[in-house]
């Protein structure tokens, strides 16, 4: 087996520092870095969450978001409104082409667009970043 040899990054590693949230209300460039999926067991509704990173500062923790599939038939009235609206903000904020077919898996990591951040309380994991609301730029 070969040996790994890290004894010129002893001072950088040591001195390393750790991932860090950022403020509520920071207004960051963010990038998709990948699309968790999955379908919820009380409605039986495809959800996505897209987790992104900060390109610009590699220290920020990555954050997600929660967005369900525009379903009228799974969602009550009011939970497809709103979803609506919210999908509208990120795919404006993002660029993302919604007069055709996509995979969100596959087609939004490497997207980037403009967000600002809550903190999501969480005793299990600890805070964490999510995103409060997207930014579309005019």
């Amino acid at each position: 087996m070969a040996m790994s040899d890290y004894s010129d990054l002893e001072k950088s590693i040591s001195g390393a520092a750790e991932p860090k949230m950022l403020p509520v209300g920071t207004e960051v460039k963010a990038r998709i870095i990948s699309v968790r999926s999955g379908i919820s067991d009380k409605n039986d509704c495809t959800w996505y969450q897209p987790v992104y990173d900060v390109p610009n500062d590699p220290m920020v923790a990555e954050f997600n978001d929660f967005m369900w599939e525009l379903n009228k038939e799974k969602l009550t009235p009011k939970q497809f409104a709103r979803e609506l609206y919210k999908f509208k903000q990120f795919a404006t904020a993002f660029g993302v082409d919604y007069s055709r077919p996509f995979s969100w898996e596959d087609d939004l990591p490497g997207k980037e667009g403009w967000v600002i951040l809550g903190i999501k309380k969480s005793e299990e994991y600890g805070d964490q970043n999510t995103v409060k609301k997207y930014v579309v730029k005019k």
